[in-house]
């Protein structure tokens, strides 16, 4: 497995072809959810840990607090310092949805890894190419590796230096794009290579287009009920 992980980044055209001739749907269906559960549990630790890091700022010690205090305020108790402190955090924790926001990413991350290899797969059909689907999700598995070890790094560094964990976590985005398209044009074997970016721009085009209309209509809806509730509030 760490031969495979370090041939992704040393010979990553000729591993995800490799990988892809395996055809195993067991190792892939396996990989595909321990991306997606990773992603998950980072994402949730990265939103705790912004949230504890808002909780220290706001109450950094008793003796801060108090010394912020209007010269008319009474200053509080060590007690009274730590169940407010306690509150601010649920309040925040509650507001968060830490479990829901756990299983949407799960949902959204899988998902996207299945996506991919779907788009792949429409786009072979198109140009008459002899390739299943158990390939074209383990190219898009090696991709969302790439991705994974980027979104990684982005989530340590941007508790050291934000802008080091963005331009890694862009730099291994552009690595992983790049690596699937090479290893898919070189997988399909199409002689008309005008025919295959016609058929690409067509099929991403679709699928742009599908995620425009979910999104302005997701947008609409949102707006229509923050009206109705503004209009609400105004008769109350």
């Amino acid at each position: 497995m760490l031969g495979e992980l370090l041939g992704l980044f040393k010979y990553p055209v000729t591993t995800f072809t490799k990988r892809a001739e395996e055809r195993n749907i067991k190792k892939e269906a396996i990989i595909a959810a321990i991306i997606t559960v990773v992603v998950a549990v980072v994402s949730l630790l990265t939103s705790y840990i912004g949230i504890t890091k808002a909780v220290k700022a706001k109450y950094k010690s008793l003796d801060d607090y108090n010394d912020k205090l209007y010269s008319w305020e009474e200053e509080i108790t060590k007690d009274e310092f730590k169940e407010m402190k306690k509150d601010y955090k649920s309040k925040l924790l509650e507001n968060a949805e830490l479990v829901k926001t756990f299983f949407k990413t799960l949902a959204i991350t899988l998902v996207a890894i299945v996506l991919v290899a779907g788009i792949l797969f429409v786009i072979a059909r198109m140009v008459k190419s002899p390739k299943d689907y158990i390939e074209l999700l383990s190219m898009s598995n090696s991709a969302f590796i790439i991705y994974l070890l980027g979104y990684l790094l982005n989530a340590i560094f941007s508790y050291i230096y934000m802008p080091i964990g963005i331009i890694l976590f862009m730099a291994a985005l552009i690595f992983a794009v790049i690596s699937l398209a090479s290893a898919f044009r070189e997988s399909i074997e199409v002689d008309d290579t005008n025919k295959l970016v016609i058929c690409s721009s067509l099929v991403l085009s679709v699928v742009v287009a599908i995620l425009v209309i979910i999104a302005t209509s997701y947008v609409n809806n949102l707006l229509s009920s923050l009206g109705g509730l503004s209009n609400l509030t105004t008769m109350l």
